[in-house]
């Protein structure tokens, strides 16, 4: 993982908020919805062990992009948490259903690769999750 400091990792997390805030979202909305509540976890992850890099933060470093691993570092409590496997659209292949699963660290790809969720209202409820984590980041860093 590059180095980055506490600073650049909270202006990651507003600029890739604010750049997922639109009316209707896309998988390119949902995923930087997603890396700004990643951004963001880390951020409270490095202000609470204050620490001003990601290389002097384990936690950070380890969590990669699992929003639950970092919500567990933060004792954020269990009704923050994202579900941790998700059922994506099957691939149909010569006429067979191959299931597909996604781990609550891969989310990212799933949407970056184009995946969708197997319930319609599967990525908008995945989306609302993310919210609602957005709003306990802006407290949590809003603290002295």
């Amino acid at each position: 993982m590059i180095t980055f400091t506490d600073r650049e990792i909270q202006r990651a997390w507003r600029i890739n908020l604010e750049a997922s805030q639109v009316p209707s979202r896309n998988n390119a909305h949902r995923l930087l919805l997603f890396y700004a509540i990643e951004c963001g976890l880390k951020a409270i992850v490095m202000k609470r062990e204050g620490r001003n890099r990601t290389n002097l933060c384990p936690n950070v470093t380890d969590s990669g992009h699992n929003i639950n691993k970092l919500l567990d570092c933060l004792s954020a409590g269990d009704s923050l948490k994202l579900p941790n496997k998700l059922l994506m659209t099957p691939i149909k292949k010569n006429a067979k259903r191959e299931d597909r699963t996604c781990e609550t660290k891969d989310i990212n790809q799933m949407w970056r690769y184009g995946g969708t969720m197997l319930d319609s209202n599967g990525d908008p409820d995945l989306e609302k999750k993310l919210t609602n984590i957005s709003e306990w980041i802006k407290q949590e860093l809003d603290k002295p």
